[in-house]
């Protein structure tokens, strides 16, 4: 007589059916502890949520926190402009006004390129003259009306440059 065990296949057979049934076990036991996790973390994001309707709840004036200006505002609270404004122009009084007729090649300064020329040609920079006569004041209005790099103008020594050209030294 044969026993059923004696036959290869069928142990082989009950061999993958019990590592089938501890894949499932093991499964279903992550799965359980995932669902718990989950719920927990639910049931706090309610109670947070729960506390932040409360209409006793009072926002400090926190802007970071407000998606709506305009709805900021109509709650009576004023908000406060931490963007720093550019200044609109520049001194024409020091620098002296330039015209485009009698614009000067700005490409030839070391940190001038044509992008850069269009951008000081747009703010009404068009001659060495005018370069030559910055101040720090207009260097650092300029850097923000170009949106430029600030410090560049210095270390590449514009002004020192256009004085160079202007009196016919271009070395």
């Amino acid at each position: 007589m044969q026993s059923i065990f004696s036959n290869q296949n069928l142990i082989h057979l009950a061999e993958l059916f019990f590592w089938l049934l501890g894949a499932f076990v093991i499964g279903y036991y992550f799965g359980t502890l995932k669902r718990k996790s989950t719920k927990k973390s639910e049931s706090k994001e309610t109670a947070i949520t729960d506390i932040n309707n409360d209409d006793s709840f009072d926002l400090v004036d926190d802007i970071s926190k407000i998606r709506a200006k305009k709805t900021f505002e109509r709650g009576g609270k004023e908000t406060v402009n931490t963007v720093f404004e550019a200044p609109k122009s520049l001194d024409f009084e020091t620098i002296g006004k330039g015209l485009l007729e009698t614009k000067d090649d700005l490409k030839l300064i070391k940190g001038i390129g044509p992008n850069i020329e269009e951008k000081l040609n747009e703010v009404g920079i068009y001659n060495y003259t005018q370069i030559s006569n910055f101040t720090s004041k207009d260097i650092e209005d300029l850097t923000e009306l170009i949106k430029f790099f600030p410090g560049r103008i210095e270390r590449d020594d514009w002004v020192g440059q256009a004085y160079k050209l202007l009196n016919g030294n271009n070395k």
